[in-house]
């Protein structure tokens, strides 16, 4: 049976993860999601959601706005949303990028050296920026 999708979160920043879920329909051991939940330790403008913790359903991370930048899925997964500029970085400190998630998502497994509360608060801070009005055109 698919895990519920509250409609919250479907907004075009979370388009990636959201086609992700939908398709894989993740579940999350306990230790995966303690290990993400544990790396937001601290941030404020973070909650979680789980659409059913009882069975071991995904867990994701959201800011305020339900912008989605982590998520905790299989036995070991915790995945992150990272600015482009990072991927290099994260791969180097032992994250796997994944393609199947969406573009800058970087996955580790639970239990590395990485430090995984410097990467949750990376994405974090990246999906908390606040977007740039657009710009007025000038008249010709």
């Amino acid at each position: 049976m698919p895990w519920e999708l509250d409609a919250r979160f479907r907004t075009r920043d979370n388009a990636q993860i959201l086609s992700f879920i939908e398709r894989e329909n993740p579940s999350a051991h306990d230790e995966a999601a303690t290990a993400l939940t544990a790396a937001a330790r601290g941030l404020s403008d973070v909650a979680w959601y789980c659409p059913d913790k009882h069975a071991y359903a995904y867990f994701v991370l959201h800011t305020r706005a339900h912008r989605i930048f982590g998520i905790a899925f299989g036995m070991s997964c915790v995945g992150f949303a990272l600015p482009p500029g990072e991927i290099a970085r994260a791969v180097a400190e032992g994250g796997e990028p994944d393609p199947s998630i969406g573009a800058g998502w970087v996955v580790w497994r639970i239990g590395t050296s990485a430090d995984l509360g410097a990467w949750c608060k990376l994405a974090h801070d990246h999906a908390a920026r606040e977007r740039p009005e657009p710009r007025a055109r000038r008249p010709r």
